[in-house]
């Protein structure tokens, strides 16, 4: 793909058949996907090749709700990437559950099933650099793994296996997908991306019916129009309503909002450590529910055994979706992060004294790397019972505007994030749950924390994973949300939303993974929209 800075581009060349705005997971999947057909394609981001304060600053946000691990930006780093500069790599998948009505979560229910997400998986994990897109999240896993089912199974009314992928970027095997580095090396003649290059309205006609062009600023802040039969917004969870909001020259609520349910229904993953465990005697629920390394197609990859609420429990005692999982925090002298840090040419004489002082811990990684097909054993501060637990959708947990502007001149948003104590409770029985379990079968069992016993009176230690999810959500009806089954912005005809914002609800899951399947699964309707 051609890359190159909005400020050496003349106007006659701001026109293309489909303009994407955001270069993330989710924008540039769709316009992967559409490289190679006649479609002009161009792609609009914010940002540049690297981080700027310049530009890291038209993410300021104002916060009004509940706390935020940051409280003054916004998830979705303004970078050729996108999030994926910054994310972790964790996959998962949403459970069937997750698209089903259920009576005991108000605002739950998905308008597509799980199974039509399913066509798209295999052409995601590509995308992000996993080896399975589907069929890997419950007891399937070891055949996927060419291992034995452990006969000590967890009691399914109860628990659930659980297993996320780690995504493996193609050219650094120590570091997951970054998705802007990759962006050069595509072959791509019918895609261009321009960086420095921020959308700050989009217009419609009159009617607000049929977008006709956005604009876009840069360096220099005078806005310059550029046009296009399609648009797509994927500007994340906060950027895409915030922009549907700015856009009120045509339509005074902004656009997609004649029945104001845009930037409503904010959700998150609200994650934390419920309780530890002693790294002496963890080793059993360490080898059980641990790392493991799967040779797929595509090559290795490395796999997190954890555990989720069974469907039943969830049903019989009202509780929302919620997976746990053993986290390692590895000491600052583990031997491993130093030779990885040397083996990436990043690493110095500290990282060499390290990696000489623990012999006996390499030898031992070789060992179950080469033959045991399982995760290093890395030297150890501690072992944290960890939990992601899903969020109450709500519509007064929601994003409007301020007053106060960017330098731009484009309104900030205002964050109104909500947290529910069901979400607490929740989290406090899955804990719980887990530790009988562990017990139960024999494994060591980690230590819950004060606030997260069953009948602790205690604030819980949760806060949002950044992962900003629902504000434009999917509904078949407009009166219950902005876009239709298509992703296509309810009343307007040309224009579509693409990323988490479409979740009608979160799960406990990661949602990179169906985030790229739904962005694969647009491409394919743009094709034959266009």
């Amino acid at each position: 793909m051609r890359i190159d800075e909005l400020r050496t581009v003349g106007d006659d060349e701001l026109t293309a058949d489909i303009v994407i705005i955001g270069s993330g997971p989710a924008g540039l999947t769709i316009a992967t996907e559409l490289s190679g057909t006649s479609l002009r394609v161009l792609v609009l981001e914010s940002g540049g090749l690297t981080a700027t304060d310049q530009v890291d600053a038209l993410a300021e946000i104002e916060n009004a709700g509940a706390g935020r691990a940051q409280s003054d930006r916004v998830a979705g780093d303004r970078i050729l990437g996108g999030a994926s500069h910054t994310w972790s790599g964790r996959c998962g998948l949403l459970d069937d559950l997750d698209f089903r009505r259920r009576p005991w979560v108000s605002g739950s229910g998905w308008p597509i099933r799980a199974a039509d997400l399913e066509p798209y998986l295999v052409r995601a994990a590509e995308h992000i650099g996993i080896g399975y897109g589907s069929g890997f999240t419950d007891d399937t896993f070891w055949q996927l793994a060419g291992r034995a089912q452990p006969a000590d199974a967890l009691d399914p009314t109860r628990l659930r296996p659980y297993f996320w992928q780690i995504s493996r970027d193609p050219v650094d095997p120590f570091d997951c997908k970054r998705f802007g580095a990759h962006v050069k090396d595509l072959v791509a003649p019918n895609v261009r991306v321009l960086v420095h290059a921020t959308v700050t309205h989009v217009d419609t006609d009159p009617e607000g019916n049929r977008v006709v062009s956005v604009r876009v600023a840069g360096e220099d802040p005078r806005p310059r129009s550029v046009r296009a039969r399609i648009f797509v917004l994927a500007t994340g969870g906060i950027g895409n309503p915030r922009l549907l909001l700015v856009s009120r020259q045509s339509l005074p609520g902004g656009i997609g909002n004649r029945h104001d349910m845009v930037g409503r229904y904010l959700m998150d993953h609200r994650c934390g450590a419920v309780g530890a465990l002693d790294p002496a005697v963890a080793g059993s629920a360490l080898e059980r529910f641990g790392k493991y390394v799967v040779k797929t197609a595509h090559g290795r990859h490395t796999f997190l055994h954890g555990v989720a609420l069974s469907p039943k429990l969830q049903e019989a005692e009202g509780l929302l979706n919620c997976a746990l999982w053993l986290q390692e925090v590895l000491a600052e002298d583990d031997p491993w992060e130093s030779v990885k840090q040397l083996l990436r040419g990043r690493g110095d004489r500290h990282d060499a004294r390290i990696a000489v002082r623990h012999p006996g811990l390499l030898l031992a990684g070789a060992r179950r790397r080469l033959i045991q097909h399982a995760g290093l054993p890395h030297k150890l501060d501690r072992i944290e019972l960890r939990c992601m637990v899903e969020q109450l959708p709500n519509p007064d947990s929601r994003i409007t505007l301020t007053d106060r502007t960017d330098r731009l001149g484009v309104p900030l948003p205002r964050i109104d994030w909500r947290v529910h104590t069901e979400e607490d409770s929740t989290v406090r029985r899955a804990a719980a749950v887990t530790v009988e379990e562990f017990a139960r079968l024999g494994f060591p069992t980690p230590t819950l924390y004060d606030w997260a016993q069953v009948d602790s009176k205690r604030p819980p230690v949760l806060t949002d994973w950044a992962h900003p999810t629902g504000t434009t959500r999917m509904s078949t009806d407009p009166r219950d949300g902005v876009v239709d089954t298509d992703c296509r912005v309810h009343g307007v005809r040309n224009l579509f939303v693409a990323g988490s914002s479409v979740f009608p609800t979160t799960g406990h899951a990661n949602p990179t993974l169906t985030i790229v399947a739904l962005a694969v699964r647009l491409a394919d309707t743009l094709r034959t929209f266009a």
